[in-house]
């Protein structure tokens, strides 16, 4: 099962606020160009954590992947995903992360 480690930092000379809630920092599984999965397609209730950010300290958000197909809301049946290679990339309204590219054995 996949393991990912989303790490959020802020570049503010001061403290900040920042919503590290799984409805509002999400991350996004594609292969090629189709999003497969995304860690806030079923999640229920409210999903905010507003969290202080330190300049340059990391707020590390570990995310599980249960290899599974998912969709916005749960809409979809959900499927096996198979071997072969995927990217990732962390979203959070407007912006987003460097995608990193992995394989899955």
């Amino acid at each position: 099962m996949p393991l990912f480690d989303l790490d959020v930092v802020s570049t503010s000379a001061t403290t900040c606020t920042f919503n590290i809630g799984v409805k509002h920092l999400e991350l996004v599984i594609k292969a090629g160009q189709t999003r497969i999965w995304g860690s806030a397609d079923c999640v229920e209730g409210r999903g905010s954590l507003v969290a202080d950010l330190q300049r340059g300290v990391p707020t590390v958000l570990p995310i599980s992947w249960d290899r599974q197909t998912s969709s916005p809301g749960c809409q979809a049946a959900s499927q096996r995903v198979p071997a072969g290679t995927y990217s990732a990339i962390a979203v959070a309204g407007p912006a987003a992360s460097n995608t990193e590219t992995f394989a899955l054995r």
